[in-house]
């Protein structure tokens, strides 16, 4: 094309107001290539209609892709066409691996197995399984894939409704019929020659179809869907017709448009690695809801030692009702609600009571040898009724007088409708949980230190001399049941506790 006419061409595609005689210009030459094209016969340029030879050409088409045209209107075999294009790359210990991580196998693996047991054997074969996905195979995979995407995109293509342009009583399928094929108006067709040009695009006879046709043959069940032979033949025909351009052309003279091009979407999927991420999503789920379901069943026989019931609420706003509340409108809540109740309760149904009474016996009775110790335990007990008395406080923030009650009940009205509230909710959320996490903590680590000398008093009832209290014997006058029981049940009960708390506040601790 001459420098000139090319400039003009640019001045078309960028917006340019062009004078019709030079757009007249580049439809002439758009009229010479037509002319000399191999396919020019498909054309009639005074008539500006599609000769019947074109439809007879597509109609060959069809015959041969049919078997795939109706293969691909079945959506329940199509749709393990990916499941097959990843087996099929997968060695027979792979092969099993991934047999082992199918849902239904997985649920009998549950129901069979320890929790524990079947949880670490199912991170081991989904970790053994992901590592053979190497680059080499997971490109080879999406390679075959995308080769059958190509072809099920070309046999998803409406032939029918192209082809009854020129013949209206064209029956479905490739059985006897003789066509009778008529010209028709290329204005008409513009739309089914694009649709046929793109579709096409991407078929092309070098590429590995023999595996990519073995795929599809599995899909169908053993039935072949085009013989390899045939197929290759058809893909070098329409190669040849693609490089002809003829559709582009057609098209640039039924539109008047010299800059008519057909656009089509690059193929790549990354099956594989979509593939591998659902397969680590489904398995990494049963092992999450078997750890939640064993973390669940470790805190209610926790709460149930330490209180005798597994729910317990001793908050009036920050508790697991308002969470629940948060939770029906789609927000998290309050994180620790659950860990606040009971440590409230623990501190007002245990320590604030018989605790009190043992501590009482054991700091102001006893005569320790080291008063250094006497005074840790004497401030961490201290520590753990002040952080009760802070969550008292912070529950008083939601109240109808508190800093967020009002605007925090009258965005629990609103919040499903309205995202500034939501966005309120999650605030304070935010900052409470923030809150009482620390609280949760700071009461924690006091009971590990009152624990650890519960658990060495519990040893010095036992020692001759005694290392800790000189005068065991007068405190258990104080006492109607023996010193050592009631020091064996407060050490086993801040002991549950610590690993409630823990649970609670930790997940990964399970």
């Amino acid at each position: 094309m001459p420098d000139d006419l090319i400039g003009k061409v640019i001045s078309i595609i960028s917006g340019g107001e062009e004078p019709d005689s030079e757009k007249k210009t580049l439809l002439k030459l758009v009229v010479k290539e037509i002319s000399q094209n191999k396919y020019a016969k498909f054309f009639r340029l005074k008539s500006e209609e599609i000769d019947p030879s074109f439809a007879a050409y597509i109609y060959e088409i069809y015959k041969i892709v049919y078997p795939a045209c109706a293969f691909v209107q079945n959506t329940a075999k199509l749709s393990r066409v990916k499941h097959i294009s990843v087996e099929a790359f997968m060695d027979k210990g792979t092969l099993e691996l991934a047999r082992k991580l199918r849902p239904e196998v997985v649920q009998e693996r549950v129901k069979a197995q320890e929790p524990k047991v079947v949880s670490a054997q199912l991170k081991e074969d989904l970790n053994s399984f992901v590592a053979v996905f190497d680059s080499k195979r997971i490109a080879n995979i999406n390679r075959c894939y995308n080769l059958n995407t190509a072809l099920i995109q070309f046999a998803q293509f409406n032939f029918l409704s192209i082809l009854r342009r020129f013949d209206t009583g064209l029956p479905e399928g490739n059985g006897p019929y003789t066509p009778r094929f008529q010209p028709a108006k290329a204005a008409d067709l513009i739309e089914e020659l694009r649709q046929f040009r793109a579709v096409i695009q991407h078929l092309e006879p070098g590429d590995d179809w023999k595996n990519a046709l073995t795929i599809l043959k599995i899909a169908r069940d053993g039935q072949e869907l085009i013989p390899l032979n045939q197929w290759n033949m058809l893909l070098m025909n329409l190669r040849e017709f693609k490089n002809s351009n003829i559709i582009e052309l057609i098209g640039q003279y039924t539109t008047k448009n010299p800059v008519w091009r057909v656009k089509s979407e690059p193929i790549d999927e990354q099956l594989a690695e979509n593939w591998l991420e659902a397969k680590r999503s489904d398995v990494q789920g049963v092992i999450d809801r078997i750890v939640t379901s064993q973390r669940n069943g470790q805190i209610e026989t926790l709460a149930t030692a330490v209180f005798g019931t597994p729910e317990v609420t001793r908050l009036q706003y920050y508790n697991q009702e308002t969470t629940d509340a948060c939770n029906d409108i789609g927000l998290d809540g309050f994180l620790y609600a659950g860990a606040m109740n009971y440590l409230t309760a623990f501190v007002q149904d245990f320590l604030s009571k018989e605790m009190q009474e043992l501590c009482d016996i054991l700091l102001v009775r006893g005569q320790w040898i080291i008063n250094s110790q006497s005074m840790e335990m004497s401030n961490a007990i201290h520590t753990i009724n002040d952080a009760t008395e802070s969550a008292a406080d912070l529950d008083l923030l939601l109240s109808e007088t508190g800093t967020f009650g009002p605007r925090f009940s009258q965005a629990l009205v609103q919040a499903d409708r309205n995202k500034t509230q939501a966005r309120f909710i999650d605030h304070v959320a935010g900052e409470l949980d923030e809150t009482a996490l620390t609280l949760i903590n700071t009461a924690v680590q006091s009971l590990v230190v009152v624990g650890k000398h519960m658990k060495n008093l519990l040893g010095d009832t036992q020692k001759s001399p005694p290392e800790l209290i000189i005068n065991w014997k007068e405190l258990g006058y104080f006492t109607k049941v023996p010193i050592s029981q009631r020091i064996t049940e407060a050490y086993k009960k801040i002991n549950y506790f610590v690993q409630l708390m823990l649970l609670l506040t930790h997940p990964e601790s399970a």
